[in-house]
This record gives C-alpha cells, sequence and structure tokens, in this order.
C-alpha cells in the first residue's frame, strides 16, 4: 500500500491502535490523516442522503393550495441544503474543540520540543471515533420505520443514534434549556471517546518530550475544556449558520 493511502486510512487504524496511528500521523503523514478523515465521514453521511431526503419528501407533502404548495417546496429546498451539509461536514462542534485545542496544545508544547505536526495528528487520529458515530447514525436513518415521522424528526434522526445526556433527559421527559441544554448535548458518548483519546495523546506527548516519570494531567483537562468551548462557541454560531444554509423564511 502507497503512503499516500496509508496516511489517509490512519484514522481507521487508530480506532483499535490509537497509539500507533497518533505516532504515524504526526511523524509523516497528518495532513493525509486529516484529509482521509473528512472524506470517510463524507462518504459515511452521504451513504444516508437519499433515505434522509425521500423521508424529508414524504413529510412534507401539503396538498391543498397553490401557495401552500410553493410555501413547503421553500421549505423543503432549505431543509434539503441544511440535511447535505449536516451530512457532508465532520461535527462541527468538535471541529471547533480541535481548533481550540491546537490552538493552545502548539504554543504550550513547542518549548518542550513537540512539533506541531505531531498535535495535529494526535487530535485527527484522537477524532476516529466519529466514525464510528456516522456508521451508527447511517444504521439509524435506514432501519427506521418511515411512517409517521414529522418533518423535525426527520432532520434530527441521525442524532438518535447519539445516546447520551440530552437522550435521557428527553426521554425523562425533563424540560432542558440555554446552557444546560448545550451541556447536556455535549455530554454523549462518542464525544466523551475524542476528549479521553485527545488528552490521552497530548499527554503522551508532554511526558514523553519532558522525559517525565508520570504524564501530566493538564492535557484532559484541556481536551475536556477546548470540548466544552467548541459545543458553546457552535450553539453561539448555530442561528447564523442555518441563516446561510437555509436561507430567510
Amino acid at each position: 500500500m502507497s503512503g499516500r493511502r496509508r496516511g489517509a486510512l490512519l484514522p481507521l487504524r487508530a480506532l483499535w491502535s490509537p497509539g500507533a496511528a497518533m505516532d504515524a500521523a504526526g511523524a509523516r503523514h497528518p495532513v493525509r490523516a486529516l484529509f482521509g478523515l473528512a472524506a470517510l465521514l463524507a462518504a459515511l453521511g452521504a451513504a444516508g442522503l437519499p433515505r434522509l431526503r425521500g423521508l424529508l419528501r414524504a413529510s412534507l407533502d401539503p396538498g391543498g393550495s397553490a401557495p401552500l404548495v410553493r410555501h413547503f417546496a421553500v421549505l423543503h429546498a432549505g431543509l434539503a441544503r441544511y440535511l447535505v451539509a449536516d451530512r457532508l461536514a465532520p461535527p462541527l462542534p468538535l471541529v471547533a474543540a480541535a481548533l481550540l485545542a491546537a490552538a493552545v496544545a502548539v504554543p504550550a508544547l513547542a518549548p518542550r520540543g513537540v512539533a506541531a505536526r505531531a498535535v495535529l495528528g494526535v487530535l485527527v487520529a484522537g477524532a476516529a471515533p466519529l466514525l464510528v458515530q456516522r456508521l451508527g447514525e447511517l444504521a439509524v436513518v435506514w432501519l427506521t420505520p418511515a411512517t409517521g415521522l414529522a418533518t423535525g424528526e426527520v432532520v434530527t434522526l441521525p442524532v438518535r443514534f447519539n445516546v447520551g445526556a440530552a437522550g435521557i433527559l428527553a426521554a425523562a421527559g425533563v424540560p432542558v434549556g440555554g446552557a444546560l441544554s448545550v451541556a447536556a448535548e455535549a455530554a454523549n458518548g462518542i464525544g466523551l471517546w475524542v476528549v479521553g483519546l485527545w488528552g490521552w495523546g497530548l499527554a503522551r506527548l508532554a511526558g514523553a518530550a519532558g522525559r517525565a516519570a508520570r504524564r501530566p494531567r493538564w492535557p484532559y483537562a484541556l481536551a475536556l475544556a477546548a470540548y466544552g468551548a467548541g459545543y458553546a462557541v457552535h450553539a453561539g454560531l448555530f442561528p447564523a449558520y442555518l441563516l446561510v444554509v437555509m436561507g430567510r423564511p
């Protein structure tokens, strides 16, 4: 297998051997691994789009007068664009979290002789659990019965896989809003798996560079703080994102 292909497939290797994948990505292929991860996520997301778009059309079949038909046609176009953007792009809160973690970790580790590409390798390989998330979302999209789904349920159908605090609170009928809603959404298994890998990988880099007997703990705090901040940034910018993707009503 060529070096280019190995670099692109490093995110898959990270699922069973994260340390080796982080080392390989940081040493040789960080950018290829980044594009490989993005391509795999987009491919898995695109595999569910035909089903989602069909369910969306079924949920927006208005019948009735011509003005109502035109209104629903505009709504359908905006929601279809949102589904395409949502399925093809990596999860935006994790993108923001990775940027924030890199902005702190790179200058913090540079005095210890840790290259920026090594930090990038940790962040890319550590995001490999997102592939498991996309596989689970794809299964939910294709296996959920098509009957009786409202439009809002179709748009949020993939996130049914992300069982976390938000899903538990919703099933229990507990209302959440504001900062609690953001915290509940962030508290999911896949996201915390990514945080754990980021903290562990950055601690490996810091410990190896410092020749310390024990690995430092601050990388775990950094990963968790960046993760929470990424969700907060996403929540603040999400209305503007919807306006750009869907257009004005």
